[in-house]
């Protein structure tokens, strides 16, 4: 056991050590903080407005909400967006990272405590005779040992509570990488799920183009068999057939692939994947989200990939001031303590104690620049994450613009085309209402007809891209208005 008039005298020098360790720790905490750059410093600030933004327009109040897609009100993509969430593989990847970035944060503060272990040890040993400077009464002999340690860095700088710090700011960065990598998912899932429905009702108007087309070649055959008709408008129509058909075996194909891409964005084989019914025509024909006028730039700040930046140029400030901590002395406290005898007889008594109490001083003299390089190192990283957060800002800010140019634009060219839509109806039935009261032929009627199926294409393209555009307005500003 240990000797306890040994323990009483040395009582008052721990206590003293105690006492310096806690004035150090609260004296000199901010060495690294000091060290670093300051807070803000390197971070770039966003603009006042954009520059597509409708300035006459009253802002309006920014919506939270993170099921933005409900905005659409489409029951199928609020189905669709539940399996990504839970079978995207690329998610589960996403999440993987923030359990590590967590995992290593829990060992980073694993020295904020005293390390202690215990040991212990048995065995035989024998010794060189010949390599002795006494005489030992037997060379072989056992050996018994249990034993307690004990060790602390006195975090006099702040090293290890920087680190803390830092691997903290990298956790939080991981799990905003995380939602923005969520949110781009569910973007990407939004637009190919749009651009599928906007190719379902294309296929829908190129089968009844390509129906127009045989009756307009039937029609022509038969002039030809009649003797009123001329090979080269037979042929023509032949040409108009066969692109119809091709253009609808594209469509087919297309509408294809984009079912492979929700499939493996939900987290599934196409073959697995069920097949989604097929949208009848103008099914598809509900308005685009409405976008609110004047949208401000500080809803910039709430986009995801925009704060981990903001986290990660934070965790490379702190690394600065780690790494210029390197260059100060570390001082640790040491402690051991246990029983050790050659017999397991007496190992419990008073004359097998031991104990080993003291601190440890490590001072840096040379390592050959090494830390010098290291603090330029920690330096060079600071910089690139300045100037990453940087570029991430003005491409947060060109995808708004962008998003707003393109829905500005989109909503003025909707109206010409349903302008061109309407007058294409118009004439349609002007042609239909000639030819049934013998004033046109049925030639006149396809002609029309060709007209109306070419600008209902176009509005139904449009319409996918207006689609688009509202979605990556969403997205650019961080998932809601």
């Amino acid at each position: 056991m240990l000797n306890t008039e040994d323990t009483e005298n040395h009582r008052p020098a721990v206590r003293g050590m105690c006492l310096l360790a806690a004035f150090l720790l609260t004296g000199c905490a901010s060495y690294v903080e000091q060290r670093s750059p300051k807070e803000g410093e390197g971070m770039p600030s966003a603009p006042g407005k954009f520059s597509h933004a409708d300035d006459s327009a009253k802002p309006v109040p920014v919506v939270d909400s993170e099921a933005w897609w409900t905005l659409f009100e489409d029951p199928t993509l609020d189905s669709l967006m539940q399996r990504l969430e839970l079978a995207n593989p690329d998610l589960e990847a996403g999440l993987a990272r923030v359990d590590q970035s967590l995992a290593a944060l829990g060992v980073t503060r694993g020295p904020l405590l005293p390390t202690i272990t215990a040991d212990g040890s048995a065995g035989r040993r024998r010794d060189a005779v010949n390599n002795l400077l006494f005489p030992i009464a037997t060379p072989e002999y056992e050996r018994y040992r249990l034993g307690m340690s004990a060790s602390w860095e006195l975090d006099f700088w702040g090293r290890v509570r920087g680190a803390v710090r830092r691997d903290s700011l990298r956790a939080e960065a991981a799990e905003l990488e995380y939602q923005a990598a969520l949110l781009s998912l569910q973007g990407e899932l939004a637009r190919q799920y749009f651009a599928w429905r906007t190719m379902s009702d294309e296929l829908g108007i190129l089968r009844e183009a390509a129906r127009l087309r045989e009756e307009n070649l039937k029609l022509q055959e038969s002039r030809l068999e009649l003797g009123s008709g001329v090979e080269i408008d037979v042929a023509r129509a032949r040409v108009e057939l066969s692109n119809a058909r091709a253009s609808t075996e594209a469509a087919i194909r297309n509408l294809g692939r984009l079912r492979h891409a929700i499939a493996t964005l939900v987290g599934q084989t196409p073959s697995e994947f069920e097949l989604l019914p097929e949208i009848a025509d103008g099914s598809a024909a509900h308005n685009p989200v409405a976008v609110p006028a004047g949208v401000p730039s500080e809803l910039l700040a709430r986009r995801f990939d925009l704060r981990a930046a903001d986290r990660s140029l934070s965790a490379a400030a702190v690394q600065i001031g780690i790494r210029k901590a390197d260059f100060l002395p570390r001082i640790t406290l040491n402690g051991s303590g246990g029983v050790a005898s050659l017999k397991t007889s007496n190992l419990f008594d008073a004359g097998s104690g031991f104990f080993d109490v003291g601190p440890q001083i490590d001072v840096p003299i040379f390592q050959a620049g090494r830390r010098k390089s290291s603090v330029a190192e920690a330096q060079a990283q600071w910089r690139e994450a300045a100037a990453t957060y940087r570029g991430a800002l003005l491409t947060a800010v060109r995808e708004v613009d962008d998003a707003l140019l393109d829905l500005k634009s989109l909503s003025r060219e909707a109206n010409a085309r349903r302008a061109a839509v309407v007058a294409a109806v118009a004439a349609a039935n002007a042609a239909n209402a000639r030819h049934e009261s013998g004033l046109a032929d049925y030639f006149e009627v396809i002609d029309a007809e060709r007209d109306r199926l070419q600008t209902r294409l176009a509005e139904n393209a449009l319409r996918g891209m207006q689609h688009a555009a509202g979605v990556n307005l969403i997205q650019a500003l961080g998932g809601s208005w």
